[in-house]
């Protein structure tokens, strides 16, 4: 018998025992695992922020494998924390494709044991998951049924059986969509507004997948909004995003050269991989709890080369 899917948002709302109720996260310990990636890194740093900050226990690449037996139930037996975040995965079309049997161990392995270590020790799990997951979609909210198009959408779509299998007490799963922001290891072929500014900036090739186009969120959005959906008290899915209209890569491209100066000859229009998909989601469930995105692209991307920039000397 297949895996039965996780449980719809209205669904998932009326049966959960922790939904409903706004939580005082003063009063709230949270682990965050993938502390040392991208979206992990920012989310510490928006939990720990403001006169609401939480008690944060980063877990991060140093602290072991989560893949490996024991390493997610000795930190959670240690921290003991009220919420798990599991934000640790391997990102990305092309790098799941080259490693196929590492994006298993990562993204759903790794999922399995920190669901079960969350079960054992009656933390509730936050799993963050992508909007990959929906396939080609014209339109997709939380009751859109899945259909990856990619090993890595249809890892991340296990992930999430995972965590309904082992961890279904108050389940979120949060389908983010095309956060950007700085904290991208650009040596590892991930983040492409990041990369294309780095090109722009050193007056480099700046490959563009032609016909593809995404609507991108500020990181300080993105984090932003998992925090407000943490503090709602609800559970079930969500999508985290922008529903801004989608823009062309290309366009992105040509942005990169206006704020840094370099020519649009650099632009090079190619093919993008198989499996990559771009659906728009609907964000009205996010944005019935008040979350608004703050930074438009344009301002996001000027913030975005300026955090790559040397600071001036004083």
């Amino acid at each position: 018998m297949p895996p039965r899917p996780v449980a719809a948002a209205g669904e998932e709302r009326g049966r959960q025992e922790h939904a409903g109720a706004p939580v005082d996260s003063t009063a709230m310990r949270v682990l965050v695992t993938g502390a040392s990636g991208f979206v992990g890194s920012a989310l510490v740093k928006e939990l720990r922020h403001g006169e609401r900050a939480y008690e944060v226990h980063p877990l991060g690449r140093d602290d072991g494998d989560l893949a490996d037996e024991g390493v997610a139930d000795d930190a959670l037996a240690s921290f003991r924390p009220d919420v798990v975040v599991h934000a640790a995965a391997r990102i990305g079309v092309v790098r799941c494709e080259e490693e196929p049997l590492l994006a298993l161990r990562s993204n759903l392995l790794a999922t399995v044991r920190v669901a079960r270590a969350c079960s054992g020790h009656g933390a509730r799990l936050a799993y963050l998951s992508t909007a990959d997951v929906y396939g080609v979609q014209a339109v997709a909210d939380e009751e859109t049924a899945p259909a990856p198009a990619s090993l890595y959408a249809l890892t991340k779509w296990w992930g999430e059986q995972a965590a309904q299998l082992y961890a279904p007490a108050g389940l979120l799963v949060l389908r983010l969509a095309n956060p950007y922001g700085p904290g991208v290891d650009f040596a590892q072929g991930k983040g492409a507004l990041p990369t294309m500014m780095q090109q722009a900036e050193q007056g480099e090739r700046i490959p563009a997948f032609r016909g593809e186009a995404h609507a991108w969120c500020w990181i300080g959005d993105t984090t932003r909004a998992i925090r407000v959906i943490l503090e709602s008290g609800e559970s079930g899915i969500f999508n985290v995003g922008t529903d801004a209209d989608p823009i062309m890569l290309i366009d992105i491209a040509r942005i990169a050269c206006e704020l840094t100066g370099a020519s649009t000859d650099l632009i090079d229009e190619i093919d993008g991989p198989a499996g990559r998909a771009a659906p728009r989601i609907s964000i009205d469930r996010l944005r019935s709890l008040g979350w608004r995105p703050e930074v438009g692209l344009k301002d996001g991307l000027r913030l975005l080369l300026e955090s790559g920039r040397p600071a001036p000397a004083v």
